[in-house]
């Protein structure tokens, strides 16, 4: 504890001092330099462990270790397991090279965004992934002449971003073909909020829908699955519930599953409900849900990342990944009766 009562944390010059050696040298042995004799390895080694040293791989790599970088994760939402799977298959690529992935929540606002991205940026990271990013462009403008950015879940169409995205039109074809295959006409798409980067989805039912003759009920709860609830619950006291429900996320299916569960309705008896994006919870639920391929966007984009830094061709070359996504039939959904 230092004299003001604050912490203070061991630093590479506490290690070199204990140590008898330079700063430099100590930030080489924590590379794993081969340009330092075994024996000032050892003292320092031996100095880090006395002193409860850390070696903080980010620091590292800002201090000029040019072999490892940093990469700056913004997710819209850490409790959304869309993005949680998009990071863990990103950094299980990036990980084993001694890449590090910082992680910061990026919030639903254009205001948190942009306070979130700027704090971000301050790191000096070698490359940006934004997921779910809503669209505030000003932080991300300033950001794009200088460091790569990679967009996933959603195409921005910004000079300098690349990005890795499920054609979200596509999700909605494969769902409204998938019900009205079944016989399912009556169908209501419970959707994302209006001001987040999703619109696609929504778009796409109605498309899919009059491409069929019919008419496509979009209603936008609260995001959540509270307010997915309240929304099927006014469905089914105002007598006017469909024989089917497509839902924008996954969130949202569970709340709709609970508020018909909570009514006595059957599931897929009297009615039947898609999700989006194919989490565990689907999975475990038996929902049956459009899968957007999370994990394999992530991959992807570990590999954009790379390739861009080592290229240095960004922001005049970029590169745009649009995957298909596939429809997980469950027990969810069947004809109406």
């Amino acid at each position: 504890m230092s004299p003001t009562g604050r912490r203070r944390y061991v630093t590479q010059a506490d290690v070199a001092r204990r140590a008898g050696v330079s700063r430099p040298l100590v930030s080489l042995v924590m590379q794993g330099s081969s340009h330092v004799s075994e024996a000032k390895r050892e003292r320092v080694l031996k100095a880090a462990a006395e002193l409860g040293y850390l070696d903080n791989g980010v620091a590292t790599s800002l201090a000029g270790n040019r072999s490892r970088y940093v990469i700056g994760f913004l997710a819209q939402s850490l409790a959304n397991l869309v993005f949680v799977d998009v990071y863990e298959n990103l950094a299980a690529q990036l990980a084993p090279l001694g890449h590090s992935v910082v992680v910061m929540q990026g919030g639903f606002t254009p205001a948190e965004e942009d306070r979130s991205l700027r704090n971000l940026v301050t790191l000096r990271p070698d490359g940006l992934v934004v997921v779910g990013y809503a669209g505030s462009t000003s932080a991300l403008g300033a950001a794009v002449s200088s460091i790569l950015v990679v967009a996933i879940t959603r195409q921005i169409e910004m000079d300098g971003v690349s990005w890795v995205y499920s054609d979200d039109r596509l999700s909605s074809e494969l769902a409204v073909d998938h019900l009205v295959r079944l016989g399912h006409r009556d169908i209501v798409h419970l959707a994302m909020p209006a001001d987040i980067p999703y619109e696609e989805r929504a778009d796409g039912f109605r498309v899919a829908m009059a491409s069929r003759g019919l008419r496509g009920r979009v209603l936008f709860p609260e995001f959540s699955a509270r307010g997915a609830r309240i929304a099927v619950e006014k469905l089914i006291s105002g007598e006017d519930l469909p024989t089917a429900l497509f839902c924008g996320n996954d969130v949202l299916a569970m709340g709709a599953l609970e508020a018909l569960s909570a009514h006595g309705l059957e599931v897929p008896g009297d009615v039947s409900v898609v999700g989006h994006d194919n989490t565990a919870a689907a999975a475990h639920s038996g929902l049956t849900s459009v899968d957007q391929h999370a994990g394999e966007q992530g991959r992807i984009a570990a590999g954009v990342v790379m390739r861009m830094i080592e290229s240095q061709d960004f922001p005049s070359v970029t590169e745009k990944h649009r995957l298909d996504p596939r429809l997980e039939i469950r027990r969810s959904t069947a004809a109406p009766r």
